[in-house]
């Protein structure tokens, strides 16, 4: 891993198995943003798991790509969009198959 304010791109990724997902509505609350959690409640059944499970380890997977603390709510995850947060830009991407979503986060620093 490079040092802080290295130029060079971060990557994190995370794997959930989505059926491990416990209190999902207290995790929800926890961690998304207030629109994706206008998005979550508007979804039903297994897609509305899929779509936590998701979110949660785009969380982690952004977390492992930045060396600065992160607080879940404070950023939406749109992998259709860059994230922007404390001097950092993100990409995201997700993806669902069978039991499991995972997520792929690469961050890089702004150029001052």
């Amino acid at each position: 891993m490079c040092a802080a304010g290295s130029m060079m791109p971060q990557i994190g990724c995370d794997i959930v198995e989505i059926a491990r997902l416990q209190e999902k509505t207290a995790l929800a609350k926890r961690i998304l943003s207030a629109p994706e959690y206008q998005q979550y409640q508007s979804l039903k059944g297994k897609r509305k798991t899929e779509f936590l499970a998701g979110r949660f380890a785009a969380r982690e997977a952004i977390v492992k790509a930045l060396p600065i603390s992160l607080k879940s709510s404070q950023i939406e995850i749109d992998p259709l969009k860059e994230i922007r947060y404390e001097g950092y830009r993100i990409q995201v991407s997700i993806s669902h198959d069978g039991d499991y979503a995972m997520a792929v986060a690469v961050a890089q620093k702004e150029a001052a």
